[in-house]
């Protein structure tokens, strides 16, 4: 599991309970939340690139076209308020267990934490764990 430290750290390892789908979901997610504050910080974009990605990856998709995609997608999301919830909420839906959903959270978290939190990433934050299924 990530954390603040063991990103910054060089650790790219994702746990094997994360589907490939999950993957990609989080992926997008982290993508839509380096625009969160309207700062898209380099920091942010290349350690997304070479944490999350590097190690993980079961897909015949290409990871580089992927990750360009995903941030066009989260680009796009981020022109509304509207599109972004409506995004956040879908790719939120796809962790479905305990162990991915707090994955996910430290991940995301991890991610908003390495330039700084601001307001608006604290506050997507909390949106991405209000959109989260809740577990039985």
């Amino acid at each position: 599991m990530f954390s603040a430290s063991t990103i910054g750290s060089g650790s790219n390892e994702i746990s094997p309970i994360m589907t490939q789908t999950q993957r990609e979901a989080l992926f997008d997610l982290l993508s839509l939340s380096i625009y969160a504050d309207a700062h898209v910080s380099l920091a942010e974009e290349d350690l997304l690139k070479q944490a999350f990605v590097k190690k993980g990856w079961k897909s015949e998709y290409p990871k580089n076209l992927f990750i360009d995609e995903s941030f066009a997608r989260a680009r796009e999301a981020a022109d509304s308020d509207e599109a972004m919830f409506d995004y956040l909420n879908e790719r939120a839906a796809l962790f479905t267990s305990k162990g991915v959903q707090q994955e996910a959270c430290d991940i995301l978290k991890a991610i908003l934490e390495v330039d700084g939190e601001t307001a608006e990433e604290n506050e997507f934050y909390s949106l991405f764990v209000q959109a989260l299924p809740m577990l039985k």
